[in-house]
């Protein structure tokens, strides 16, 4: 009877097998009508139809456009979204969704703004015997005011005859249907009773600097800096002054400004971001199956981020900072950036963020923060690890970064320890402002993984 049972068990277990092959021969988990390859588990799909499975394939719908920078890699009629609205550029009428269809947009694949920097400025007509002048001046648009610049609210207090540095900055996001766009500067001699208007043109009609500014050239009059001066028109009225500004094009939305204090001192700095960059990244992988997968969101060799970390360096060595304040002074960067959970910022609950996701978005937590501060040291010079610390506080884990530098002290990670290649990593908090190299927050960081980038 055993046997008997054992044999229609068998019977059962072959037809099973049997019917299952014959509806998924490779066992891949689709049927052999929709599989394009029924004898190949690992590839069901071939878009292109070139006998390329997709899985293998680095150009599913064969556009010439590799996957990785494809938006629509399933798509051979569309391969870009310049806006990233989902439509494809070849099909959205308005690429860079300024609002002006592609026909009529001076630049159709971006939305352009302009960047204003008002650098020095000098009263060369001394019209008192103070010692100094109070000084505001306005941008205008036709007869709208864009922007008063000023000192907190307050004129500036400047000296006569003598170049009074000011790195006022405006940005303006313009019309992409016209090419030429006017401006006027007006500044005034802000005298409490009867305010009055310094001369920084250089026609005789006005005292108000006119600036035209071509968006096709990139250039205004005196082409991307120059020098609003009042004595070129050859008047003696006694109420002349030099203005000096530059002015940049950028795609909107993608020049970022940081500011933030180190030191007591306060520090300012831009990038304009290239969005294919972003668009690249943003449209990664961004799943983690097991810690070491945190450290692939470096990204050392990213051109953005080794610019950025070059403006960084040039403004330590400005103030004479050792390689120890200039660690501190670029952590302090990082930790000027919002702090947020991946379930707030991204809808997920776990979403790291490449490093120019990060200064873009201008937030993250505590392994995007990790991830940029790694990417911005390497490229100069120092070797830095990543530090997860699985059981940070109950119930939460933390990452922060390792950085091995002579002279620092404080707390420090050792990897291996009693070898040839034993090397120490100080603890560098990421997530909030005030921490420097080897202090650490109140957390358990008796258990701690170290993956060198």
């Amino acid at each position: 009877m055993d046997k008997i049972v054992a044999v229609m068990v068998a019977g059962v277990l072959i037809g099973v097998g049997i019917n299952q092959y014959m509806y998924d021969k490779d066992m891949d988990g689709v049927s052999n009508d929709k599989d394009a390859f029924p004898s190949d588990p690992d590839e069901w799909k071939d878009t292109d139809n070139d006998g390329i499975g997709d899985n293998r394939d680095e150009d599913d719908d064969g556009d010439g456009y590799n996957d990785t920078e494809d938006l629509f890699p399933e798509d051979s009629d569309e391969y870009a979204d310049s806006d990233l609205d989902g439509i494809g550029n070849n099909e959205d009428l308005d690429d860079d969704n300024d609002g002006y269809d592609d026909s009529e947009d001076v630049d159709p694949l971006n939305d352009i703004a302009l960047r204003f920097v008002f650098e020095w400025v000098e009263l060369t007509d001394k019209q008192n015997n103070k010692a100094n002048a109070p000084l505001v001046f306005y941008l205008y648009q036709g007869s709208e005011q864009l922007h008063r610049f000023d000192n907190n609210n307050n004129p500036w207090s400047v000296p006569w005859q003598e170049k009074f540095d000011l790195n006022a900055d405006f940005e303006l996001n313009v019309p992409d249907n016209q090419t030429e766009h006017q401006f006027t500067v007006i500044a005034m001699f802000y005298k409490f009773r009867n305010p009055e208007e310094f001369d920084i043109s250089s026609s005789n009609d006005s005292y108000r600097a006119t600036i035209t500014y071509n968006l096709s050239s990139d250039s205004w009059e005196q082409g991307k800096n120059g020098t609003l001066d009042g004595e070129i028109d050859g008047s003696n009225e006694n109420n002349d002054a030099r203005l000096y500004v530059s002015i940049e094009s950028y795609n909107f939305g993608y020049l970022k400004s940081y500011s933030w204090r180190f030191n007591a001192v306060d520090f300012q700095l831009t990038h304009n971001f290239d969005p294919a960059r972003y668009s690249f990244y943003s449209n990664q992988p961004h799943t983690v199956k097991e810690y070491k997968d945190y450290i692939n969101f470096v990204t050392i060799d990213e051109e953005a981020i080794v610019e950025i970390g070059l403006k960084l360096r040039a403004a330590a060595e400005e103030k004479g900072f050792d390689n120890l304040n200039e660690v501190n002074f670029i952590m302090s960067f990082v930790q000027s950036l919002k702090y947020a959970e991946d379930n707030v910022t991204a809808g997920y609950g776990e979403y790291p963020r490449y490093p120019i996701e990060t200064l873009i978005d201008q937030v993250g937590d505590c392994e995007d923060s990790s991830a940029l501060l790694i990417s911005l040291l390497e490229p100069l010079g120092y070797e830095a690890a990543l530090i997860l610390i699985p059981d940070a506080w109950d119930g939460y884990g933390h990452a922060a970064v390792g950085i091995n530098l002579t002279g620092a002290s404080g707390l420090y990670y050792i990897l291996n320890e009693g070898e040839e290649n034993e090397i120490g990593y100080y603890y560098a908090e990421t997530t909030a402002q005030g921490w420097k190299l080897g202090e650490m927050p109140d957390l358990d960081s008796n258990k701690a993984y170290v993956y060198e980038a």
